[in-house]
């Protein structure tokens, strides 16, 4: 495969030095996209770019009545803070060039932690967080905010991301909130933000998020519907990589 077939594509260079760099893709329960989503708009980010695939799903996504590419790229330089948020599916044969080109631009702009942000399903209503990290001695890092991941699996882009954070001994965490079905989960997003809160102390409210939650339900319900349409099953791209077959 060549290089081109995930790139970051900037219209605006970063000012921030050595931030942490939260990321949020679409998987169970929305949780990360949502989670992530709602941290630019609480936070007022600034729009850094984008990043670009042949083998995302064709579709621009409009925010306020403006085109934006589907995975976007903001800062808060003050927080010290990037956030990589996704209105798309990474998917599984993707993951991997995806999950490498993201951990590369972040050493480029010398992130010094990874935050990874996903679901997970488990049959209860708590709305817990479960945590994992790259490196055994950062494990003190979220033992008392989180409950430890002791034994499992984390799929998808999320675990091409650790797995690339792992191998490049680039600090990280994933943060897996807790819902009990598939369907679009404001409130085990608003648990993993309040646990990220802890973590770093960023001090992003989840008052708004709580507010919106029936509304966000049925709003991420309606995307995952487009999505769908948007990726016909028999829609067929090169056999070497095949990512709707």
């Amino acid at each position: 495969m060549d290089q081109d077939n995930v790139q970051v594509i900037l219209e605006n260079e970063p000012t921030v030095k050595n931030p942490i760099l939260i990321e949020g893709f679409p998987g169970i329960g929305l949780v990360g996209n949502i989670a992530s989503q709602y941290i630019v708009n609480e936070l007022n980010m600034t729009y850094l770019g984008a990043m670009s695939s042949k083998f995302f799903p064709p579709l621009a996504v409009l925010l306020g009545g403006i085109v934006n590419m589907p995975v976007r790229i903001y800062e808060q330089a003050e927080k010290q803070l990037v956030v990589i948020t996704a209105d798309i599916p990474i998917h599984p044969l993707a993951s991997y060039e995806v999950g490498k080109e993201l951990v590369s631009w972040a050493e480029s702009i010398k992130v010094k932690e990874m935050v990874c942000m996903a679901g997970i399903t488990v049959m209860s209503e708590q709305h817990r967080v479960f945590g994992a990290v790259s490196t055994k001695d950062m494990l003190d890092r979220i033992k008392d905010k989180a409950e430890i991941f002791e034994l499992g699996t984390i799929t998808g882009i999320t675990g091409s991301i650790m797995n690339e954070c792992r191998i490049r001994k680039m600090p990280a965490i994933c943060l897996l909130g807790e819902t009990a079905s598939v369907e679009p989960d404001p409130r085990a997003a608003i648990a993993a933000v309040e646990t990220l809160n802890k973590i770093y102390g960023l001090g992003v409210s989840t008052a708004k998020l709580a507010e919106q939650a029936d509304q966000i339900e049925v709003q991420m319900h309606q995307l995952a519907q487009q999505l769908k349409a948007a990726s016909p099953e028999e829609q067929q791209l090169p056999k070497e990589f095949p990512m709707y077959g």
